[in-house]
């Protein structure tokens, strides 16, 4: 019977080189060009750069391209100089090669994913590929709902992995497990976010996963 491994991306399968902070600094500017209250106040700051462009665009419309071509200019960059987790091909050979469907769930663009991905040559290793082009952001679970729906999988045989609350929150969300990969130290707990186990390295999944699964956390 298939079962499902839904991965996140960046700092999952690729150490991109992005700068969060920079786009989160011309974010900022440009709301605060537009006249956005919550970017003079700095509230914007404290949302994740999905529900940023959210906020500021519902106040300024007409900012809403220049806000997304941010975004993907910093994303592009960011990807073109990443590098990769030493073990992500190996790791997902033997996801395959014991009978799991692989998907990809990311926040960034089409485009700058599968950059990376060619410049790695592991887009074949995955059999969906699911982006912000093609659904919304996490932590909204529709990529992974999305994912169950396309393999016809349930949530009982489905799992996230990644390395953010935005991941854990969005398996929570979607009612399937979360397995960590090397999060930054107490953020899950920080944040609320149940999780099945944490691992430190992408080969580790395969005897987790073939293993007994934990129920499934109620959406």
């Amino acid at each position: 019977m298939d079962r499902l491994i839904v991965f996140d991306f960046d700092n999952t399968i690729v150490h991109s080189r992005i700068d969060f902070a920079g786009i989160r600094r011309d974010l900022i500017l440009l709301f605060r060009r537009a006249g956005v209250p919550e970017a003079i106040d700095d509230r914007l700051a404290r949302l994740s750069i999905g529900e940023m462009i959210e906020a500021g665009v519902a106040c300024a419309p007409s900012s809403h391209d220049e806000a997304w071509q941010i975004v993907l200019d910093y994303e592009t960059d960011g990807m073109r100089h990443s590098t990769v987790e030493a073990d992500a091909a190996l790791a997902l050979q033997v996801l395959r090669e014991a009978g799991f469907r692989l998907s990809v769930l990311t926040n960034n663009a089409r485009p700058a994913t599968l950059t990376a991905l060619d410049l790695f040559e592991l887009r074949s290793a995955f059999d969906l590929i699911l982006t912000r082009d093609e659904v919304p952001m996490k932590p909204d679970p529709t990529g992974i709902t999305h994912a169950m729906e396309h393999f016809r999988i349930d949530g009982s045989r489905t799992v996230m992995v990644g390395d953010s609350w935005l991941d854990g929150t969005a398996a929570h969300r979607a009612g399937v497990p979360f397995i960590g990969f090397r999060p930054r130290a107490g953020v899950l707990d920080e944040r609320g976010v149940a999780y099945w186990a944490v691992v430190e390295e992408l080969t580790a999944l395969r005897p987790l996963v073939t293993g007994p699964w934990p129920n499934a956390p109620t959406a």
